[in-house]
Order: structure tokens, then sequence, then C-alpha cells
């Protein structure tokens, strides 16, 4: 049995920090840039999400692609 996948969504997700709480943890935001094209180039949607960060209020501490895939039975 084959398996095949279609691609269905690519999201960037931005890690902020934002300084700690009265507790003296750490505050993390997040903010996701939802449906990046799917034949865009790493190194494009980093720049993109660094760009992105730069208008944060909060300082970027990391950048995640998420992937999602439908998968279908050949």
């Amino acid at each position: 049995m084959a398996i095949i996948k279609i691609h269905k969504n690519s999201k960037i997700r931005l890690v902020l920090n934002a300084g700690l709480d009265d507790n003296n943890k750490q505050i993390t935001k997040y903010k996701t840039l939802d449906k990046a094209r799917s034949e865009a180039e790493n190194e494009v949607l980093f720049d993109v999400a660094k760009k992105v960060a730069s208008l944060q209020k909060h300082s970027l501490t990391n950048i995640i692609k998420h992937e999602e895939y439908t998968l279908l039975e050949e």
C-alpha cells in the first residue's frame, strides 16, 4: 500500500521573550504567520520572520516552521 502526501499548509511561528513574571519565570509569547507558500525557500521564510520580529515589542528567541500534510492511500 503506497501512501501519498499532499501539502496543506505551512506556518512560521515566532517565539518571543516577554521578560519575567512576578515569580521570575520566563514569559514566552508567540506570533504565527499562517499560509506561508510551500515553494518558498527556508532562507526567504527566515528573512521574513526576522523582519516581522523586528516590528514586535518583545525580542525573538526562536523561529519554528510547521508543515501540514494530508496523507492518502494511493
